[in-house]
Parts: structure tokens; C-alpha cells; sequence
């Protein structure tokens, strides 16, 4: 629209705009006939955009839904579509009233109709997040949107020292819309006098924190030419021999201020407070739990979180077992984990989830930064090795990045001095487990006896690479797989020889070239594949011949050979297809502990990690 020109409202023809038949699995042919409908995406027109001083009146806006956006209130609301009525009839909730010789909800009690009306817009919410499910749209849930956000508040909170600015109206997910009044909102800034209020800072506190100097300040007005002397409160205890709890030296001042008391008598309040403590000190075991475990996270959605807080309650139930086991009283994001741990009886258990090409999500990169300045120190000055576990969270589905935080998180806490409890990181899958539940059962099959032994006999660990996948030195080097390499590389060969299929490349649009860094539209014939909209498609681009030659040279190993690893119930690779389809020769190599058993103090491990697996193989054959 140019200059000047009368704004017109154009109505967007109905074949150009999807609707999602709203389904309940659980009451199919209620909702047939109900035959409620809703829009695939929220794409507006009518918004406005103020920036650099210029205001757009018609800013398009485009995203996708949450669940409660269309359950809650779009199709709910009374002043809107009012739905909620016929959806409690449909899903049977008002049977048995209709049996007692109700007309209809609005003759029932309040707190009655407040119950089936909550129930109602429950199972529509749930209804339009199925539905939506079904039709490939995409769909946030309100327990997802909410636990993302306040993560992301917390984040910014923890890095900047204020929490970002924000609308509770909007964030706080809409379910008391059911409720007249919720609509009404207010005026925030009204607060009228007198009024009960929250303080600004806790009286107590304050008085604490003003009260030494009110104190002395009286004291002066009353002789001026008087000295105020405080006793030294950091006094010895005959029964732990060691310094009295924090809270003792509060008490001591407490004395002095209220009751004006002369310093010297102030001695006897400390002994009579030492005399007492005696009893509470001597009630405490001194010694420490063998074993301390701290749970912390890393993610830029839910799910490592899900699986930390399941984690904290297995290990709570375990310490109820084993009392030398002490568990932390929260989780933390990876980022509030003191670097380096020290302790001989600490473990520090990981959950980890990738974010964008395999990197840590920022709630862990602060670690990662402070773990890179504190390694050198560590190596220079080592202190006594604690003890770790990290779980992966990631999608085999993307194999270049699958795991990549989990990776770089544990090669950072091995130069830190830890070690390993179960071998090597656990690798979740969340393209086979859907829960957290599912997601951490296998793990935690092998840590809590891992955990229990620990508690009891405290085994030695130390760092394991399994051998019966190597078959001669240089085989370490593509493959630098520690114990659980025999199942990856199964469930691997399992995919390949079952879910992919070949296909053949028709065309690339612009041609490839070296320096072009935008997209490319790329043709294939998949031929008797089926899919549908929406579908995800996983693409595996195979080593290139010219490349698997050249690695084959480096390992000094013949093509045509099978590997010496046993497959159970699939097909062993040879090394050429190994190095084919198995492995990405462009990335780093992903473990170096193979440099152990190879005489290589003349490379370095920093410059191993930053060239591409084919070329470090190369620069390795040649050392």
C-alpha cells in the first residue's frame, strides 16, 4: 500500500487457510458432532510495529499455537465460542446430573458448575494438543512454554542480577479464564493508602544491619568519652574443638544490644552459650558421608531437567537405604558448579542436552568457559581426582551433532581431574525414549550399583576403553569408542540395513562451489518411498570414495576386511563401509585417549581436536 492510500480489509479466501478438526481419542464420535475447528497457525495482519521512531500499522505476525490458547480461550471462552458447555456434555460429565433431573449446567450449584466446566476445558485443551499432534502442526503444551520460560528468566537472572521485564497476563497460562473476574485485570500501579503491603526489605534484617550502629550512637550521647570494646567471638568449644556456628556470635551481639550490659560481662554470655551449645554439638555425627552427589543440568528446553529431578529421586530413596549417601537438597544448572570439585567423596552427575550443532546450551556454557581457564591449574596443581557421570540427552537422528554437549562435557571434567563412573557418558535417545522416565531407567540401572559399591567398598575406578573393538592400534584412532561402542555401532548397522533406503540425486540448484554460503535446493528420487506433509525425512550423505581411500591409507588396513566386532543379530561392516557410512571423516575425532597407547608426545591433543578426523589420521600416520 503506497502513500496515502485508503486502507482496505481483504478477506483471506477459506482454500488458503488450513483448519484442524478438533478429535478426542478417548470420545470420537462426541466431537464428530460437535465438529469444532481452528486454525493451523496465529498469522496476523492488523499488529503494530514501532521501530526507530516509525510506527507500522499492518506488521504481519505468524507463529504457532500453545495448547491453551485455542482450548482455554479461543474456543471457550463465554464471550467468544462458548464450547464448554456442549464439551461437558459430550464427554458425559453432566449423565448423571441429567439422571437427577437437571435441565442443564447453569441449574446447578456454582461449585458444581466450576468443577465440570475446569474438567470440561481440561479435556478440550487436551483435545486440541492431540488434534493439532495428528495433523503434523506444530504445538507448545503449558507445562513446556511455562518451565522454558521461567528456566530462561532464571538464566538471564543468574548473568545479569535482575530478571527480565514481563506481563503476567500473557506468561501465566490462561485455565482461570473459566473465572468472570480474571478477565477484569486492573490498574498495576494503584495502590491506594492505608493499605496492607509486602515490605521493601525484611524488617529483621534491617534491624540487624542498623542496629550496631544505633547502639554505639546512644552509647556516645550517654559519655562521650567512653569506648565501646567488642569481645572476640570466635571462641573454642571443648566438645568439637572447633569454632562455634554462625549463629552464636548473633546471639552474643543480641545480648549486648538489648540488655546494655558491660563488655565484661558480655565473656559469661558466650560461656553459658558454649555450655549449651555443648548438648546440639555433640548430638552431630562428625563425620562426613562418604559419599556426596550433586545433580546438575544442562538444556535450552525441559527435558534434561525432567530427567535431573527424576535422578534426585531415586538417589533420595537410595540415601534412605544407605545413610552414608548424601544427596543434594536441589538441582542446578551446570553453570553454579564450583570449579574444580575437589573432594575424593563428591560425584557430580550430569544431565546434558545438545542445543543447535551439538553445542552446550547457555545455562552450561559459563562452565565450559570457566573449565577452559581452570584446566591449565589443575593440571599444573592436581588435586585429589572427584568422581562423575553424564548423561546425553540428544536425537540419533542427527548423527554429525548427536550428543555433542554430553561429549564436550565430559572431556572437560576429565581434564579436571574426574573420573568416569560408569566408563564413558550415557547416551540417551530421545528418538526411542520419549519420557524422562524411559530416558533414564537404562542409566540408572547401571549407576545405582555403581552408587551402592561406592558407599560400601569404595572400588578404585579408573578409565576403561573397551578392547574387543579394536583390532590393531590404529583402529582406536576413527573410532575412539569406549565400552558402550558395541551397541552404538549395533544399533547403527540396524538402521542403516532396515530404515534407509537409497535414493538418487537429480539435481543441485545453484551448482555446489567453495565459496557460496547460502541455501541449496536439492531434488532426489526416493522412489517407492511414501510421506507425508510435514514428515521428517533424515538424509545421510555418505564419505565420498576419494575420502574412504584416503583413510584407509592412514589406518593401513585393507577395505575388504570385515571388523572384528561382534553384531549379534546384524551384519558386520568391513572397514570401507565402515568409514563410508558409520562415521563423518569432515568433524574432529571425538575421543583422543587412544593417544595413550600410541607414542605421540610430539601432537598435541588441542591440535588433533582441531582438524577434521581424515587429516588428523593423516598427520598421526606420518608422526
Amino acid at each position: 500500500m503506497a502513500d496515502n492510500d485508503v486502507p482496505v480489509m481483504i478477506e483471506i479466501p477459506p482454500d488458503l487457510g488450513r483448519q484442524i478438526h478438533i478429535r478426542h481419542p478417548r470420545h470420537q464420535a462426541a466431537f464428530e458432532k460437535l465438529d469444532l475447528r481452528w486454525v493451523a497457525a496465529p498469522a496476523l495482519a492488523r499488529l503494530g510495529f514501532d521501530i526507530g521512531g516509525v510506527q507500522y500499522t499492518a506488521a504481519p505476525f505468524i507463529g504457532w499455537f500453545m495448547d491453551a490458547e485455542i482450548g482455554v480461550r479461543d474456543l471457550a471462552d463465554t464471550f467468544r465460542y462458548n464450547t464448554l458447555p456442549d464439551v461437558a456434555k459430550a464427554v458425559g460429565l453432566l449423565d448423571q446430573h441429567f439422571k437427577d433431573g437437571v435441565e442443564s449446567l447453569d441449574d446447578l450449584p456454582e461449585y458444581e458448575r466450576q468443577c465440570i466446566l475446569t474438567q470440561a476445558q481440561t479435556e478440550l485443551t487436551y483435545a486440541v494438543y492431540w488434534s493439532y499432534q495428528q495433523a503434523k502442526v506444530s504445538m507448545s503444551d503449558t507445562l513446556t512454554a511455562s518451565m522454558k520460560w521461567c528456566r530462561y528468566d532464571d538464566d538471564f537472572k543468574a548473568k545479569n542480577g535482575y530478571r527480565l521485564p514481563a506481563d503476567p497476563y500473557w506468561l501465566a497460562p490462561p485455565q482461570g479464564s473459566i473465572i468472570p473476574v480474571w478477565h477484569r485485570g486492573g490498574a498495576p500501579n494503584y495502590q491506594p493508602k492505608p493499605m496492607i503491603c509486602k515490605h521493601v526489605q525484611d524488617p529483621l534484617n534491617a534491624w540487624e544491619r542498623e542496629r550496631p550502629q544505633s547502639f554505639e550512637a546512644a552509647e556516645q550521647l550517654k559519655d562521650p568519652h567512653r569506648t565501646i570494646h567488642r569481645p572476640n567471638l570466635q571462641c573454642r568449644s571443648s566438645t568439637n574443638d572447633g569454632i562455634l556456628p554462625a549463629w552464636t556470635d548473633c546471639h552474643v551481639h543480641e545480648s549486648i544490644a538489648l540488655t546494655g550490659e558491660r563488655p565484661v560481662e558480655a565473656t559469661n554470655t558466650i560461656q553459658a552459650l558454649t555450655v549449651n551449645e555443648k548438648s546440639s554439638i555433640s548430638a552431630i555425627d562428625p563425620t562426613p558421608p562418604r559419599l556426596s552427589v550433586s545433580i546438575y543440568f544442562c538444556s535450552a528446553g525441559t527435558f534434561a531437567e525432567k530427567v535431573a529431578l527424576k535422578l534426585q529421586l531415586r538417589l533420595r530413596d537410595l540415601a534412605k537405604i544407605i545413610p552414608s549417601v548424601s544427596v543434594s537438597s536441589k538441582i542446578a544448572c551446570l553453570n553454579e558448579l564450583q570449579l574444580p570439585p575437589s573432594c575424593t567423596n563428591q560425584i557430580v552427575l550430569v544431565v546434558a542436552s545438545s542445543t543447535g550443532q551439538g553445542e552446550v546450551p547457555t545455562n552450561g556454557g559459563r562452565f565450559i568457559t570457566l573449565c577452559d581457564g581452570d584446566t591449565e591449574k589443575q593440571l599444573q596443581n592436581p588435586r585429589s581426582s572427584f568422581k562423575f557421570a553424564v548423561f546425553g540427552n540428544g536425537d540419533s537422528r542427527y548423527a554429525a551433532t548427536y550428543n555433542g554437549a554430553a561429549i564436550t562435557i565430559e572431556r572437560k571434567l576429565q581434564r579436571l581431574g574426574g573420573l568416569p563412573l560408569l566408563g564413558s557418558f550415557h547416551q540417551g535417545d530421545t528418538a526411542l525414549q520419549s519420557t524422562a522416565l524411559q530416558a533414564l531407567n537404562p542409566w540408572w540401572a547401571k549407576l545405582q550399583p555403581t552408587l551402592q559399591d561406592l558407599a560400601t567398598h569404595s572400588p578404585k575406578l579408573r578409565r576403561t576403553i573397551s578392547d574387543d573393538v579394536c583390532t590393531n592400534g590404529r583402529m582406536l584412532a576413527p573410532s575412539g569408542i569406549y565400552t558402550e561402542a558395541k551397541s552404538r555401532l549395533a544399533s547403527r548397522s540396524r538402521q542403516l540395513h532396515s530404515d534407509f533406503h537409497s535414493a538418487k540425486l537429480i539435481s543441485v540448484n545453484p551448482p555446489p562451489r567453495n565459496d557460496y554460503q547460502g541455501t541449496y535446493l536439492v531434488t532426489l528420487d526416493i522412489g517407492h518411498m511414501h510421506y507425508n506433509d510435514m514428515d521428517c525425512i533424515q538424509l545421510l550423505p555418505v564419505n565420498a570414495p576419494a575420502k574412504v581411500r584416503r583413510a584407509l591409507r592412514a589406518l593401513g588396513v585393507n577395505g575388504s576386511t570385515p571388523m572384528s566386532i561382534d553384531f549379534a543379530d546384524t551384519i558386520c561392516p568391513t572397514y570401507s563401509s565402515f568409514l563410508t557410512e558409520y562415521v563423518d571423516l569432515e568433524s574432529p575425532l571425538q575421543n583422543l585417549d587412544f593417544l595413550k597407547q600410541l607414542d605421540s608426545s610430539s601432537t598435541s591433543e588441542e591440535k588433533l581436536q582441531s582438524l577434521s578426523s581424515i587429516t588428523a589420521l593423516e598427520h598421526l600416520n606420518k608422526s
